[in-house]
């Protein structure tokens, strides 16, 4: 299972960058795997999508490292699901490193920053072109 993490501080736009990358993979074709679909509110979301011969995960919330909500948590559901990708998001700070040793425990992992944007004008433009860099990033991984 390859991982890719989308990294940064509480309210960077991790969410609203995966829950493009989570729309961009519907539009080109994945499929929701019946069953496998959470609402962790708060507009996250974990899911499966499948396509093209490949199972992508997808968790939005990355802010938990211990309870029901725990990025590890979410890693091993996704995991049960035999998940060729995994895209997540990981909140890094204060009491946060827990949140990125559950992600380094697995051998096949790459993070991401996600940085907040220096204007409210530029969110919008700078959470498209972030979720564009992960989709170019699943496209290689898919390339056989």
């Amino acid at each position: 299972m390859r991982i890719i993490a989308l990294e940064g501080q509480s309210n960077s736009g991790k969410t609203q960058t995966l829950n493009l990358v989570y729309a961009f993979l519907l539009k080109a074709g994945y499929t929701q795997l019946p069953h496998a679909f959470l609402d962790l509110m708060n507009d996250d979301c974990l899911d499966v999508l499948q396509g093209f011969g490949k199972t992508i995960g997808i968790v939005t919330q990355g802010d938990y490292a211990i309870g029901q909500y725990a990025v590890k948590n979410h890693l091993l559901r996704l995991e049960s699901f035999d998940c060729d990708i995994v895209i997540c998001a990981c909140t890094i700070g204060r009491n946060k490193q827990k949140i990125r040793d559950a992600i380094m425990a697995y051998p096949d992992y790459r993070f991401i920053t996600k940085s907040k944007s220096k204007s409210a004008d530029l969110v919008r433009i700078d959470n498209f072109n972030c979720a564009i860099h992960i989709m170019g990033m699943i496209e290689n991984h898919l390339i056989p």
